[in-house]
């Protein structure tokens, strides 16, 4: 007997449901990432005594970790004079804006290297940035990739260091930290892929403007690197729909710090020259730190990351894909001391704990060079230093925005 149009639509929809299994998944962990994150909070609690007890010079993250830092934070709020650099504060490390913008359709092979570049305008209230970050990579084997990323940028924005003075307008460019990555797929028919990166610290992260007698570091927004190594593993997998595909990424990145040859704080003699006597101090002399705090004090917390994209490739030549992304650092963020001879740094008062990002792609198909057009509209929770999930800042919602143009292409 044949089937009615009843059946076959409900046998369809069930197996549909199949597929998203792994947004399931997904859920169920950001579901339990939260309540990690609450019972750190409380964890915290007793670790008050000891964090109020010592002063933010003194307090150092091997001791008492990033969440001893959130508290002290909360209770004796941080006196940093900047309060806003592009609208959005001094600070913007604690985890950043994850724009979630990638490649999700088919590159160019067939040469000796492949080149893929996309570059990322990034609009903010009063700060914007351009970054360039070319990629060039090379198979070491049928399925092992192996590649390099040099980003160069530009950034323009204000800087009020102390709120009874007006906003300077600064520029900086340069070469950012260059990232070393090696990935290779496995699985059934290579559903999954699993990438693994370094980040080197190449950028400058010291750079600073003013008068001989007032030369102040500008904020973190404004430097080209972090000054701290970041090791990260990625976690992709791909499965096939009716015109397209859906894609799910997850990721763990660790900063860390090391100085294996010298074991002196790279900053010793140009700015710190009177903590010298401070020899039993890992913050000016030590071989590795397992945490990512930079020479100036500045510290870069652990973060996880999440995101899913469907491509619809029902058109020919064409790839759109819708996507989202949420990024949350394990910690709260620390920056340095605005004060060039002074070693004092202090919670981000600016931290996120929190970012995502709702992301379009359209991709045209080229056979030799497909082109990229993206936009990531970005959304993160409330800047308050304090280190626990918030509501979502939306004053901020559709007043930041990515756009991205991107080509590959092979050679050799």
């Amino acid at each position: 007997m044949k089937p009615s149009g009843l059946h076959v639509s409900l046998s369809r929809f069930i197996r549909s449901l199949r597929g998203y299994r792994c947004i399931v998944c997904v859920a169920a962990c950001m579901a339990c990432f939260q309540a990690v994150l609450r019972l750190q909070n409380e964890l915290l609690l007793r670790q008050c005594s000891r964090a109020v007890a010592q002063s933010p010079t003194n307090v150092s993250p091997a001791e008492y970790g990033s969440w001893g830092r959130s508290f002290s934070a909360l209770l004796a709020p941080s006196p940093t004079p900047w309060s806003s650099i592009g609208g959005c504060g001094a600070g913007g490390s604690g985890g950043g804006v994850e724009d979630g913008l990638q490649w999700i359709g088919n590159g160019v092979q067939g040469g000796l290297v492949d080149v893929e570049i996309l570059p990322r305008y990034v609009i903010r209230k009063s700060f914007n940035q351009v970054i360039v970050p070319p990629r060039l990579s090379m198979h070491l084997s049928s399925a092992t990739n192996a590649g390099v990323t040099i980003p160069i940028m530009a950034k323009n924005g204000d800087v009020q260091y102390v709120s009874n003075q007006e906003p300077q307008y600064h520029l900086t460019g340069g070469i950012g930290d260059i990232v070393i990555d090696a990935s290779r797929p496995f699985g059934f028919s290579g559903a999954f892929n699993v990438q693994a990166s370094l980040t080197l610290p190449t950028g400058q992260y010291d750079i600073k403007r003013g008068s001989d007698q007032a030369m102040r570091f500008l904020p973190v927004d404004f430097q080209m690197g972090s000054g701290v190594y970041c090791a990260g593993l990625k976690l992709s997998y791909t499965f096939d729909r009716e015109d397209g595909f859906w894609k799910i990424d997850g990721s763990y990145n660790h900063p860390f710090n090391m100085k294996p040859f010298t074991s002196e704080n790279a900053m010793m003699g140009e700015y710190f020259e009177k903590y010298r006597d401070r020899k039993g101090s890992r913050r000016f002399y030590y071989r590795f730190k397992p945490y990512g705090e930079s020479d100036l004090g500045a510290y870069v917390p652990p973060s996880v990351s999440l995101a899913g994209y469907y491509a619809y490739r029902g058109a020919e030549g064409y790839v759109h894909t819708w996507g989202a992304c949420f990024t949350a650092p394990l910690g709260v963020a620390w920056i340095p001391s605005p004060d060039i001879a002074v070693y004092d740094p202090r919670p981000d008062p600016d931290n996120m704990m929190w970012s995502g990002a709702l992301i379009y792609e359209l991709e045209f198909s080229k056979p030799k060079y497909p082109i990229l057009l993206g936009i990531s509209l970005p959304l993160h929770d409330r800047r308050d230093g304090r280190g626990g999930f918030d509501a979502p800042q939306w004053g901020d919602f559709m007043n930041e925005w990515i756009f991205a143009l991107g080509i590959r292409s092979t050679m050799f």
